[in-house]
């Protein structure tokens, strides 16, 4: 682990898929471990991504069996054949097969170990950066100089919270302080607000504990297999479908939306949600009001209806307007388009400035979308923005 003065020559900020991705990468570039850190305010890889998949029920991932943080898209079907576990390779209709939570997770634990990811975690909040001989980057725990820095953080816990969810009554999926599938009694009738895969796991995982299970959706459950085609994995379609279009324009960040597939759930959720247990309700919330028998709901369709408790699995923010970016790109004269989107260097991932000079801010994962494509923030994401950074910027070879 890094000392918090120290001074490196790549500082990885996110300990996530993305960060530990690309920090992996970075060492099998030839980076010597003294000069490489990454930062995150968990304790641990991948903290948040174990926590948000377990609390929101997740059972299987997906992505299919080659996306993992692993060096070759086969080391996940590998890892499972050796420990006789290919029944957690889950068989998808019109895909490769999807690792189950727990076989993709220690898959993960398996390639930190292996490669020592862990001991390049400093834990630390980071709270400012400013330009001087190098990057100086402030924390909670002291300040580190880095020659590039590399962003690889995603929404944070601001979540979209509808205006009628505004009372402390309702809660969401990813609360902190008091998660709601730790407080779920028998017998309690729950709705779960949000028409996306995150509350469809939710609900199916809640549903054998709960006395009934109401699903609520504004608009009729719209399905894909997958957050977007994948085309989005080709930097050739990726170049034609965005690069052509001006950086940080109105045009890219359409052309990204259009390509999304947000708030869709899988075919094979849509099965797991066929059950007595759960109903999908077509219901626009208007208002919610607590009583001595539960919460009291008036709705677009329906008034007066009494529910125990009311779970958003709504979503998150836009990175792009995470608190952070903002003050980053104000303080680094960064340049930002359309919806607060970081202007990259299509080839590099490194974000301009104001000069129209790049940087040595490198982005990876959602933050980098207008430049990595409509995957950029998912496991297949990781692979192209580490592609990018690692390829297009010089490190040290490891000396034979």
């Amino acid at each position: 682990m890094s000392a918090p003065d120290s001074r490196v020559d790549w500082l990885v900020i996110g300990g996530g898929i993305h960060g530990t991705y690309v920090a992996r990468e970075l060492l099998e570039a030839g980076v010597p471990r003294s000069e490489l850190a990454v930062l995150d305010s968990h304790g641990e890889l991948l903290a948040s991504f174990r926590k948000k998949a377990r609390v929101c029920g997740m059972e299987t991932l997906r992505s299919n069996y080659v996306q993992h943080i692993g060096p070759s898209p086969f080391d996940l079907e590998r890892f499972a054949e050796a420990r006789w576990r290919e029944d957690e390779l889950v068989a998808t209709r019109h895909s490769q097969p999807r690792p189950t939570l727990d076989l993709f997770l220690d898959h993960c634990d398996h390639v930190i170990e292996r490669f020592e990811l862990q001991e390049l975690l400093q834990q630390a909040t980071v709270t400012g950066i400013s330009r001087e001989d190098s990057l100086v980057v402030d924390t909670t725990e002291g300040q580190l100089q880095a020659e590039r820095v590399v962003l690889a953080i995603g929404p944070g816990n601001v979540y979209r919270r509808p205006d009628w969810a505004d009372s402390d009554a309702v809660e969401h999926v990813w609360d902190d302080v008091r998660p709601p599938t730790r407080r779920i009694d028998a017998g309690e009738r729950v709705w779960v607000v949000g028409g996306g895969i995150t509350a469809g796991q939710f609900a199916t995982s809640i549903a054998d504990r709960a006395g009934h299970v109401s699903l609520c959706i504004r608009s009729p459950l719209q399905t894909a297999l997958r957050e977007a085609e994948p085309k989005w994995l080709n930097w050739h379609y990726i170049s034609r479908e965005l690069h052509s279009l001006p950086p940080g324009s109105g045009a890219r960040y359409e052309r990204l939306r259009e390509a999304r597939n947000d708030g869709t759930i899988p075919p094979y959720l849509v099965d797991q949600l066929d059950t007595d247990e759960v109903t999908i309700r077509h219901e626009q919330i208007t208002e919610v009001f607590e009583t001595d028998g539960g919460l009291l709901v008036s709705g677009s369709r329906d008034s007066g209806c009494h529910v125990d408790r009311i779970v958003l699995a709504t979503g998150f923010q836009s990175v792009f307007e995470h608190p952070f970016v903002r003050q980053l790109a104000s303080s680094l004269s960064l340049v930002r388009g359309c919806r607060g989107m970081p202007v990259l260097d299509d080839g590099t991932l490194a974000w301009q400035t104001r000069s129209e000079e790049s940087s040595n801010i490198l982005v990876t994962g959602k933050l980098a979308a207008g430049s990595v494509g409509a995957l950029a923030g998912n496991i297949a994401g990781a692979r192209r923005g580490a592609e990018r950074i690692v390829e297009e910027h010089p490190t040290r070879q490891i000396v034979q």
